[in-house]
């Protein structure tokens, strides 16, 4: 059996032997701790949300 997670986008499952993306996100606090979480996304997922972003 394939290991699967979460989309962090649509919430269906991601089959972790085929393409996908994986996310690391930091908010950064001012007056708290800071916080990281970690998402995994279909690749046609992180396309939709992430396809007009620029590189900073």
């Amino acid at each position: 059996m394939t290991e699967s997670l979460s989309c962090g986008v649509c919430g269906r499952s991601v089959p972790l032997d085929e393409d996908h993306v994986t996310v690391s996100v930091e908010a950064i606090r001012i007056r708290d701790r800071d916080n990281r979480d970690e998402y995994v996304l279909h690749w046609r997922c992180a396309e939709s949300a992430f396809g007009g972003w620029l590189k900073p």
